[in-house]
């Protein structure tokens, strides 16, 4: 008579049990080597703006940290008096502020403003003229942003964004 061999020194037993036992034993290996070093999660992708046809990231360069990538600037005007007003108090401040408003009614007229610093933000004299719809944007000598958006006609302010 042969004497019957135990369960545990069968191959098969052992491929049958063992192998998916020990894939499973790699994979939570994996998974745990995997967020154990993922390193730092970005809270929220690079936003590009686009200058012409050359894409720009919102994060130029480190000092950007000082302006949000959603900054938002409002442009109003009153009696010939243009003033911007950032709604964010993060944007940087204290240098010039350059606007540039390009007429959207195929007269190709352009005008350049330079606005200094107020206590709300900046304040110079322009006027942005009634009946006509503008193309915007602004730009500080001190700060690398660029914002941008347009003004509709017969409008009291505008709005600037990345």
């Amino acid at each position: 008579m042969n004497p019957s061999r135990s369960t545990w020194r069968e191959p098969m037993v052992w491929m049958l049990v063992g192998l998916p036992l020990t894939s499973v034993v790699i994979g939570f290996a994996l998974l745990f080597a995997a967020v154990d070093h993922a390193g730092p999660v970005s809270d929220s992708p690079d936003k590009v703006a686009h200058i012409g046809h050359l894409p720009v990231s919102a994060q130029v360069a480190p000092q950007a940290a000082t302006a949000k990538a959603d900054a938002e600037l409002i442009l109003r005007h009153h009696d010939g008096v243009l003033e911007a007003v950032p709604t964010d108090p993060r944007i940087a401040r204290g240098g010039d502020l350059t606007v540039v408003l390009t007429a959207q009614d195929g007269s190709a007229e352009v005008r350049t403003l330079r606005l200094r610093p107020s206590e709300l933000g900046w304040r110079g004299k322009g006027d942005v003229g009634n009946g006509r719809g503008w193309r915007v944007v602004a730009t500080s000598d001190r700060a690398p942003w660029r914002l941008s958006g347009q003004w509709p006609i017969d409008a009291r302010f505008a709005r600037l964004a990345l």
